[in-house]
């Protein structure tokens, strides 16, 4: 439904009518949520070593608290400097963390701070089968684990949600609000996009990921970021989530670019508008 990985795009297609009825007739309301909401990709074929990045190999969450895979980036400035943010990173539905490191160096460049970048279960080096329930288990997880290991301690915390990643931090941002919001090309809900994709069967997520029913209950700063020419979440519905937003908020309109590559085409500009909305003062 949302397929946002540009490896993984070109490989995967509809199922087969013979799948389709079978999978239906199974479980219509999971067939609808996992089968075309998560593209996971599990070969993880990069580090963010290949890309001159300092990181440690993480492993947490879960019942054996080994169930999830990340990396953590360290600050350039070490962990003396109250400045710098911490970024929490929850991905899109396509590929796994290491898609995202070419997107990481810009920032980790021209924005600093520490970042840190796991995968849901399914998903890369990550155990399990991904659900709406697990990746919202998994991100709460996630920063509990940043909290507890004193990543965030004394700093900013952005929470930087790339669009089925930005459903979920709308809900984590009000159950354990940061000091900032980032949403990358977010939908304005899963029926949203069921309407799209399967306008017959979409009403039967209209109650997960609902992210414009709940947004503004987060009361942080939020900066939304959307491509004009997204051809799998459509900018109006980034547009329209934003309305819906509490103050104070910015949006961010990156004329000219689709969904995967907004960083591309945003490039140091795009890395500006970040660094502003993190590190300057609310408005």
């Amino acid at each position: 439904m949302i397929d946002e990985s540009p490896i993984t795009s070109r490989k995967i297609g509809w199922l087969s009518l013979g799948a389709l009825f079978s999978s239906l007739l199974g479980s219509p309301v999971e067939w609808l949520k996992n089968s075309l909401v998560f593209r996971p990709n599990a070969n993880v074929n990069s580090s963010p070593a290949e890309y001159g990045l300092p990181y440690r190999d993480v492993r947490f969450g879960g019942r054996d608290g080994s169930t999830l895979h990340g990396w953590y980036i360290p600050s350039l400035k070490g962990p003396t400097d109250s400045q710098e943010p911490l970024f929490i990173w929850f991905h899109g539905n396509g590929g796994n963390i290491a898609h995202r490191l070419s997107h990481l160096r810009l920032l980790y460049q021209h924005v600093g701070g520490s970042h840190f970048l796991f995968d849901y279960r399914g998903y890369g080096k990550s155990q399990g089968k991904p659900s709406v329930a697990g990746i919202l288990a998994d991100g709460r997880d996630a920063i509990t684990l940043a909290h507890a290991c004193g990543w965030a301690s004394g700093r900013p915390v952005v929470y930087f949600g790339e669009s089925l990643g930005a459903a979920v931090v709308v809900v984590l941002a009000i159950e354990a609000p940061p000091s900032r919001v980032i949403l990358l090309a977010p939908f304005y809900s899963l029926r949203a996009m069921g309407n799209l994709r399967l306008p017959s069967l979409a009403f039967l997520v209209d109650h997960d990921l609902n992210s414009a029913r709940i947004i503004s209950q987060v009361q942080r700063p939020l900066l939304v970021i959307h491509g004009t020419d997204d051809k799998t979440v459509p900018f109006r519905q980034g547009s329209d989530l934003y309305t819906l937003a509490s103050q104070p908020k910015r949006f961010y309109a990156v004329d000219g670019a689709g969904h995967t590559n907004v960083h591309e085409v945003g490039n140091v500009t795009y890395a500006q508008v970040i660094r502003e909305f993190v590190l300057g003062p609310v408005s």
